[in-house]
């Protein structure tokens, strides 16, 4: 029976709180040994502060990296690759995205080294049992470790209902594949991808999680847990139960057990620790969110990756703090490859390379993704909104992460 363990943070002790979730649900001694190679796998997919929820808390990540160097590995490697649109070397890629969270600052102290992912040596790869992704690249550091960690924050996500250790490897993809996962079923893509390179053990931030539209810090939702398990799949198993989804409705979960990477089935997982029902919040989804604070704006996309989402989304925030609520709600923003597009007598913004094909029905907005800034003055022109006044509002909001407490 696999064990997860499920540990509250205590006055922000957070290292005392992972140290206990790992020796609960067994420990290191037995995944890394002496002389291995190790890769540390935290969500660090923009850049953004420690403790937003968004990314994982830097103190966890140097918690499991402590704990990992107590296990005399040869090698220890922090890796991540940003997600697609903070993926462009020179511009915002995974490394601005480590120094912004502090990754990078604690991977100096403790003398370990720091790998974009994106711009590592990519491996090919075959998996001929695979549902859609039969052939595909993977950094080299990551296939080459001898064990992986993987260090998740747990978020809601639109695609995937939740987003935890499985979908966290997808930072071993660079960012072509990754773009190709949403193409080709992201559920299916996280499962073929876990084939390969499933963690050996997770240890999931549980201390800030992000709901909704992930919009910090109206979204973030305090929990102060702590969860571990050497079982990827049980841990994100009891992560859906915590926040109010059922396990097995979540696609990636109920493949990921089905094809033998684990179990998800919570009557067969051991836990350790606190008892998920004393622990347990709901959490939002994005459609509830989507809708409860945006009214009237509509979305048409199909397979649109979380690099126009998120993008798109920081416009609908820029929109709506400059005062236009009224008028967004003529706007359909169109996104992906959706087959048609009906929304006679609305504001129609087209966003993203994908969608392309539709760019002759409204103000199309090029890239892959395009800048939320360019996707913003984009909305401005579709529905004659005064730029400035926006620009204004953008100033304003950019002030305020400085002097967030998280």
């Amino acid at each position: 029976m696999p064990l997860v363990s499920i540990v509250k943070v205590e006055e922000e002790a957070v290292e005392a709180a992972v140290r206990k979730a790992v020796g609960l649900s067994g420990g290191l001694a037995d995944i890394i040994k002496p002389g291995s190679e190790v890769l540390i796998k935290p969500n660090v997919m923009r850049p953004l502060r420690s403790g937003c929820g968004v990314i994982t808390d830097v103190r966890v990540t140097e918690a499991v990296t402590r704990l990992v160097l107590e296990q005399n590995p040869e090698r220890v490697i922090i890796g991540e690759g940003a997600s697609v649109g903070y993926d462009f070397p020179d511009f915002k890629d995974t490394m601005e995205a480590f120094e912004v969270s502090g990754t990078a600052e604690m991977a100096r102290r403790l003398g370990v080294e720091l790998v974009d992912l994106n711009r590592d040596t990519p491996v090919e790869v075959e998996v001929p049992e695979a549902f859609v992704m039969k052939r595909f690249k993977i950094a080299k550091t990551a296939m080459e470790a001898d064990a992986i960690i993987s260090v998740p924050c747990l978020k809601t996500h639109v695609r995937t209902g939740v987003t935890a250790s499985l979908k966290n490897m997808k930072g071993v993809l660079p960012g072509l594949e990754k773009r190709r996962t949403h193409r080709t079923g992201l559920d299916r893509a996280i499962v073929d991808l876990n084939r390969v390179v499933k963690p050996d053990f997770v240890v999931v931030d549980a201390i800030n999680c992000m709901e909704g539209t992930w919009t910090i810090p109206d979204d973030m939702v305090k929990m102060n847990l702590i969860l571990a398990s050497a079982d990827a799949v049980s841990v994100d198993s009891v992560c859906a139960k915590l926040i109010g989804l059922s396990p097995e409705k979540i696609m990636h979960i109920k493949l990921a057990e089905e094809e033998g990477l684990g179990i998800a089935d919570l009557n067969r997982i051991g836990i350790e620790g606190e008892r998920i029902e004393d622990v347990a919040k709901r959490l939002r989804s994005y459609q509830e969110v989507f809708r409860g604070r945006f009214r009237g704006v509509r979305i048409v996309e199909k397979d649109a990756c979380t690099g126009c989402m998120g993008e798109a989304m920081s416009t609908l925030v820029y929109l709506r703090s400059a005062g236009f609520e009224k008028e967004m709600a003529d706007l359909s923003l169109v996104m992906g490859q959706p087959e048609e597009v009906c929304e006679a007598g609305r504001k129609l913004l087209i966003v993203g390379q994908c969608a392309s094909e539709h760019r002759r029905l409204g103000k199309y907005v090029r890239g892959c993704p395009p800048h939320g800034f360019e996707i913003t003055n984009g909305a401005c022109e579709a529905l004659g909104i005064d730029k400035e006044a926006v620009q204004r509002a953008i100033q304003k909001l950019h002030e305020v992460p400085d002097t967030l407490n998280y």
